[in-house]
């Protein structure tokens, strides 16, 4: 489950209840799926070509109504481990702070990472992430994201476009 902390205080919430009514005072979205579907005798069975398509076969639901809510068009998995080629570069690329003109929309199946969001009020805080949390960045939110310490991550990634979204950097 997530963990959210405020910087420069000692709030720490850890309840998704909390974490989802906090996130919301910033135009966020946060929800848990049931992650243990993944690994039902079901999932198992279901037939894919990678394991990326079964995972989202796995999900088919939650993801259709996600684009549904939210109009978004299309959906992948990424997986990133410390073996990824290049994952320093891949990674420099989100962990400088930016916002993009559609949606960040990010589903945990396994590792884990921090989003960090600076709010309009100048608040920043960590939304560290791990499997079953679904966060939504809205468009224009100032935010950065980066692996935790064992660089190891696999999400479900949601796009408004079929062409994903673009990192606009601050100056």
């Amino acid at each position: 489950m997530a963990e959210l902390r405020v910087r420069g205080t000692d709030e720490v919430l850890r309840d998704a209840a909390e974490i989802d009514a906090f996130v919301k005072g910033y135009g966020l979205g946060y929800e848990r799926w049931d992650i243990s579907r993944l690994h039902s005798d079901e999932a198992r069975a279901i037939q894919a070509e990678t394991e990326q398509e079964r995972i989202l076969k796995v999900f088919a639901e939650e993801i259709a109504a996600l684009k549904e809510r939210g109009g978004y068009q299309s959906a992948d998995v990424i997986a990133l481990t410390p073996e990824t080629p290049n994952l320093e570069a891949l990674l420099a690329k989100f962990d400088k702070e930016h916002e993009h003109s559609e949606d960040e929309v990010r589903f945990v199946v396994d590792g884990s990472g921090v989003f960090t969001i600076h709010g309009e009020d100048d608040r920043v805080f960590d939304v560290e992430v791990h499997p079953g949390d679904l966060l939504v960045v809205p468009s224009g939110t100032w935010h950065w994201f980066d692996l935790c310490e064992d660089k190891t991550i696999t999400c479900i990634r949601v796009f408004e476009s079929k062409d994903g979204w673009v990192a606009h950097y601050r100056q």
